[in-house]
């Protein structure tokens, strides 16, 4: 793998490669429970229970007609063993970050949030920890190395057959021919990938990638604005996938697009704040209640199998009656329908792609074809506005111009 010109994919295996190194000494450390959402975060959508403390709704998005019991932020947002491989240290890596964001977020609930330039910083961070420490990620993760690891080892038994055939013949003092040949050049060349092969299955390659990947986001993230959106009515609910990176594309959101290819990330941030990332300055703005019924149905579309919510505050009743109008594919109709290699597979009206996780191909979330439109031709032109026109692009040259926003876009009818 490592004769010819080296490429990409070799450059970042070896620098994954070395870091594994560095950590291997901590393999076998682990935690059991991982919170891919920050306690702190479902801390602001819990309320009080008496003696048993502050709980919140987990609500079970494949059975929505079940019985969702409040429960314990530290019962909620967790994946066993989400990282396999030295995942006390990168537990590490999220505390520095997550003991930081207590004092944020009382500045959040002051108003002075934006006197703090540390406290801008945190909350910027806390975004991109969520964009990264995902069961979407992982997936992608997964997807990604399957669909490299085939392309290397295909090519070693075809255009770079030559390497392969060198590579035997100073190991084994064997010439690669005929039929028998085949056969050993199919295992010489799983015997030359499978150190990476082994990173995977053992979770090493993920934990290297993860930490990697996270700082990257930060830089991205970092060099933008944020804002924090204020409901006038309603309020906000968390996706077990919650920070959403998203772009405008003529009448659609698409949202799980590349950071750099967003103009926005989305984050709830409690009942009454969600935080928006790579903004062109930084703000406290106020939002309709239609915005806010756009932003939690993107929570409902992207999240995996559960949305959060204050108990009492009657978000069950509204989730339920989104579901029923068909306001999210089952998760194993999207899986179903996935191709093999990775390209775009349509499951009621989402696109949904296998991307790299800083380079992530969309998944689209159409405007509803039957909802008739409120005000005549105009209302059927209406772009897919959430705070569309301030954050997002306006339509290329050639597009219908967008109507004046009226925070109005809903994914379905209500």
């Amino acid at each position: 793998m490592n004769e010819g010109s080296p490429n990409p994919w070799q450059v970042a295996a070896q620098q994954i490669d070395a870091r594994i190194k560095e950590l291997q000494p901590e393999a076998d450390r682990h935690v059991v429970g991982q919170h891919v959402i920050s306690r702190v975060l479902l801390k602001r959508f819990a309320i009080p229970f008496g003696s048993q403390g502050l709980k919140l709704v987990p609500f079970n998005l494949d059975h929505p007609d079940g019985l969702h019991k409040a429960a314990s932020p530290r019962a909620c947002g967790k994946v066993p063993y989400f990282a396999r491989f030295a995942s006390a240290s990168l537990e590490q890596v999220w505390g520095k970050l997550e003991t930081r964001i207590p004092d944020a977020a009382r500045a959040v609930d002051r108003g002075d949030v934006f006197h703090n330039e540390q406290h801008v910083q945190t909350l910027k961070d806390l975004v991109a920890l969520h964009l990264v420490r995902s069961l979407n990620y992982r997936n992608i993760h997964e997807r990604i190395f399957t669909k490299v690891y085939t392309e290397h080892r295909t090519a070693l038994l075809t255009e770079r057959s030559d390497l392969l055939r060198r590579a035997v013949l100073q190991r084994s003092g064997l010439h690669l021919s005929g039929p028998q040949g085949l056969a050993t050049a199919a295992t010489a060349a799983d015997e030359i990938l499978s150190p990476h092969m082994a990173n995977f299955e053992n979770g090493a390659d993920f934990r290297a990638r993860i930490e990697i990947t996270f700082a990257k986001a930060k830089e991205m993230i970092s060099d933008a604005g944020l804002e924090i959106l204020v409901p006038a009515a309603g309020e906000f609910l968390l996706g077990d996938t919650p920070a959403l990176a998203i772009q405008q594309s003529g009448t659609r959101i698409a949202f799980n697009v590349a950071i750099g290819d967003s103009t926005a990330i989305v984050l709830p941030f409690g009942p009454r704040h969600l935080l928006v990332g790579r903004t062109p300055r930084n703000g406290l703005s106020t939002v309709s209640e239609e915005t806010v019924d756009l932003l939690n149905r993107l929570q409902i579309e992207a999240a995996q199998q559960r949305v959060y919510f204050r108990p009492r505050s009657g978000q069950d009743a509204i989730v339920r009656r989104y579901l029923k109008q068909g306001g999210r594919a089952r998760k194993e109709k999207l899986q179903a329908a996935s191709s093999p290699d990775g390209r775009a597979s349509k499951v009621s009206g989402l696109t949904r792609q296998s991307p790299h996780p800083l380079k992530q191909a969309r998944r689209t979330v159409p405007r509803s074809a039957n909802r008739q439109p409120r005000s005549g031709p105009a209302g059927a032109r209406r772009c897919a506005e959430a705070f569309v026109g301030r954050l997002l692009p306006s339509p290329s040259a050639g597009e219908s111009p967008a109507v004046p926003c009226r925070r109005r876009v809903r994914l379905r009818p209500r």
